[in-house]
């Protein structure tokens, strides 16, 4: 049995399914299928050796261990996927890290457009004390809380993106980092097409030292500019 295969997500919706009976023991590969998890299939008939009470326990610990230590990169996609698919959904990996935020987030975004409903969950970890820092191309940042922030305070700290006189570039990095350690780098702007209809692709990962050099680079070279 060698669980290492499970991304993170497929081994939270296996768990929930054997919690919630939705699985009935011993598993079974149509029940597998069924969950969406045919791919991964023969790791998880042989928990049929361990019981159901032994299967949840083992789930227990190896969700423990990842979530206390470095977790796996997981791919991160919006648009047409198979049922089957091992990518997580980008509107919901961003509501999660924003609903997950304790301390910090960092987001850095190229365009938003229809964004109350994917900030929202944003501005609720504010509401809790979570501070913000969102960087953007200047106007985006000087018009932002107008344009795409409804909910007024708590408001994030905004940075424009002023590039010297004469070099002509944007900023078209879109990023999150939450609490100095989980990193999302992806293609979606924060958008309504990006979030849902696009085709994007981006990864997640949980690396304290790659936040820490992220989120160092805005602010190295001077290129941003505090927004009043």
């Amino acid at each position: 049995m060698n669980l290492s295969r499970f991304s993170t997500s497929d081994l939270e919706r296996l768990q929930a399914a054997l919690a919630g009976h939705r699985l009935s023991f011993p598993l079974s590969r149509l029940g597998i299928q069924g969950e969406g998890l045919e791919l991964l299939a023969d790791e998880a008939l042989a928990l049929n050796a361990l019981g159901r009470d032994a299967a949840l326990a083992v789930l227990d610990a190896v969700l423990a261990e990842r979530r206390n230590g470095t977790r796996r990169p997981e791919l991160v996609w919006t648009g047409p996927e198979s049922r089957w698919s091992g990518a997580r959904d980008t509107a919901v990996v961003l509501a999660d890290l924003f609903r997950g935020a304790t301390t910090t987030v960092l987001l850095a975004g190229f365009a938003f457009d229809h964004a109350a409903d994917v900030l929202r969950p944003l501005h609720e970890a504010m509401q809790r004390g979570v501070s913000c820092r969102l960087f953007a191309d200047a106007p985006v940042a000087t018009g932002f809380l107008r344009e795409h922030w409804p909910f007024g305070p708590p408001f994030p700290e905004r940075y424009g993106f002023a590039p010297a006189k004469g070099v002509f570039a944007s900023l078209h990095a879109k990023c999150v980092v939450v609490d100095g350690r989980r990193v999302f780098v992806t293609s979606a702007n924060f958008t309504d097409r990006g979030q849902t209809r696009n085709v994007e692709v981006g990864v997640l990962l949980d690396d304290a030292h790659l936040a820490a050099v992220l989120e160092a680079q805005f602010f190295t070279g001077g290129w941003f500019t505090r927004v009043s």
